[in-house]
């Protein structure tokens, strides 16, 4: 059977008033409307909600020339499912129609800029990182978020003199659903075996805990950390998942409070501020208070700048100047810099994220 050009997401059985949705696009479901067509190949999330106060479930497809994606709304079960999950009679059904829906489906909106937002994003990653069942939704909290609520429980019970806690059992295993982001800690960003004089380095730069994280994390593949750092953005913004700011704050306030390895990893940098810039364009204003405040960024990004303004990194410097004028402009967040009269080295302020 011939299929039509690019992607095509065929909606079936969604109920009537729900908001659906690919990539930064929301669209209301009605009795007419049958799917979205001409998707283009790469990265994309396909998410779907009751309403806009409702939670928001979604998943990820890699689009290549000639796919379809079925998805059915099984409402015994009240979920959204895709593809093989509705069983190859249904798919041999729907596909049957695909002719007849395809006048009833939107055209996939163009956005110059999604493919900027998903430029490093590997779907081999993705899929490690996403639960089991390969879907998202706005409550799924990360491995790291559970590890630390078992061990706060478990020290709980100790103190109680528990030895079989109910919920502590029934919370041991989350590994199918919860979002498995490589583990961020920033109480061990300074090396534990090194001199008093690495140990202060350490604190007030980031340089040999982003070395040490691109090595246990990410096989020193920088493009994959990116991968993750666009991945946890887009999880933020599409679902307001939080544990998805959490590691995307992680990612900047350690990257931007390196100093030592800029000049070594200066197209690392280069790139990193590159998708900064392009998130925070799409960043809608009312999620600023929500997931990041401005004292954070006023910090993280004036210590940044006062950085690379003394290592005299020109590259850098132009694009933290783009970040700042971008900040003003859209969110009118002004990012007042190290003032020159200040002592030496930058203040370090310890913000929670």
């Amino acid at each position: 059977m011939n299929t039509p050009p690019r992607t095509t997401i065929i909606f079936s059985n969604i109920p009537q008033d729900w908001l659906v949705g690919i990539d930064l696009q929301f669209f209301n479901t009605n009795h007419i409307l049958k799917g979205i067509k001409l998707v283009p190949d790469g990265i994309h999330i396909v998410h779907f909600a009751k309403d806009q106060s409702s939670i928001r479930h979604g998943f990820y497809i890699n689009a290549k020339e000639g796919d379809v994606i079925i998805c059915y709304w099984d409402e015994k079960d009240e979920k959204i499912l895709v593809d093989d999950e509705i069983g190859e009679l249904n798919i041999t059904k729907e596909m049957s129609k695909l002719s007849d829906y395809y006048s009833f489906m939107i055209s996939y909106p163009p956005d110059p800029e999604w493919k900027k937002l998903t430029q490093y994003i590997n779907f081999g990653q993705v899929n490690y990182i996403l639960p089991r069942g390969k879907r998202i939704d706005s409550v799924l909290t990360s491995s790291d978020e559970n590890n630390l609520l078992l061990d706060a429980l478990q020290k709980s019970a100790k103190s109680r003199n528990l030895t079989q806690d109910p919920i502590i059992n029934s919370i041991i295993d989350q590994s199918d659903e919860e979002i498995k982001y490589t583990l961020i800690d920033l109480n061990k960003t300074i090396r534990p075996d090194g001199t008093a004089g690495e140990k202060t380095k350490d604190s007030l730069d980031k340089s040999w805990f982003l070395n040490q994280l691109l090595i246990s994390g990410y096989n020193s593949n920088e493009e994959m950390l990116l991968s993750e750092f666009q991945q946890a953005f887009l999880n933020m913004i599409i679902f307001a998942n939080y544990s998805s700011s959490i590691q995307w704050l992680k990612f900047i306030k350690v990257i931007m409070n390196c100093k030592e390895i800029l000049n070594g990893r200066l197209i690392f940098f280069e790139k990193f501020l590159d998708v900064l810039i392009v998130q925070f364009g799409k960043f809608q204003e009312d999620y600023m208070d929500e997931f990041i405040s401005e004292d954070f960024l006023d910090t993280t990004i004036s210590e940044f700048e006062y950085t690379v303004k003394e290592q005299e990194l020109r590259p850098l410097i132009k694009k933290t100047i783009e970040l700042k004028n971008l900040l003003l402009v859209k969110f009118s967040i002004t990012i007042q810099g190290l003032m020159e009269d200040e002592e030496e080295a930058p203040v370090v302020v310890d913000i929670s994220v």
